[in-house]
C-alpha cells in the first residue's frame, strides 16, 4: 500500500517531499521486516510485529496534527487522509480516494495485526 502511495499521490510527492522520503523509509522497514519474519523466532517475530504496527499506527494518527501546516483545519486533514470519499478538490492533484483507501487498508492491517499478536499471546 505504501507502494501505491508512493506512486499514485502526487500531493505527497510535490507538497510535502520529507513525508514522501519518510514514506519510501517505512516501505523499506516493511519490506525488512517481512523479510526478516521468515527466519526469526516466534516470539521474537510476534514482538516486532506489534512494536511496529502500534508505531505506524501512532505516527498515521499524530499525521492529524500536521494538517496547520498544510493549510488544514485537523479535521479537514483528517478527512484528507483517511476519508476515502473525501471532498476534498480535485485541483489538489489526487484522484478520488488517494490516499486514503491505501492509508486505511495500512491501518487495518496494523490493527490485525495487533489483534493477532494479542491473540497468540493470550493462548500462551
Amino acid at each position: 500500500m505504501g507502494i501505491i502511495i508512493l506512486t499514485l499521490d502526487q500531493v505527497l510527492r510535490t507538497g510535502a517531499p520529507q513525508h514522501y522520503d519518510a514514506l519510501i523509509l517505512f516501505v523499506i522497514i516493511d519490506f525488512l521486516i517481512g523479510a526478516l519474519a521468515f527466519p526469526m523466532p516466534q516470539n521474537m517475530m510476534l514482538k516486532v510485529a506489534a512494536i511496529w504496527s502500534a508505531l505506524r499506527i501512532l505516527i498515521q494518527l499524530a499525521d492529524v496534527m500536521l494538517g496547520p501546516m498544510f493549510q488544514f483545519s485537523y479535521s479537514q486533514f483528517a478527512d484528507y487522509l483517511f476519508n476515502p470519499v473525501s471532498a476534498l478538490p480535485a485541483s489538489l492533484g489526487n484522484p478520488a480516494g488517494i490516499p486514503p483507501v491505501p492509508i486505511d487498508i495500512i491501518l487495518l492491517c496494523d490493527i490485525v495485526i495487533l489483534a493477532t499478536v494479542a491473540h497468540a499471546s493470550m493462548k500462551k
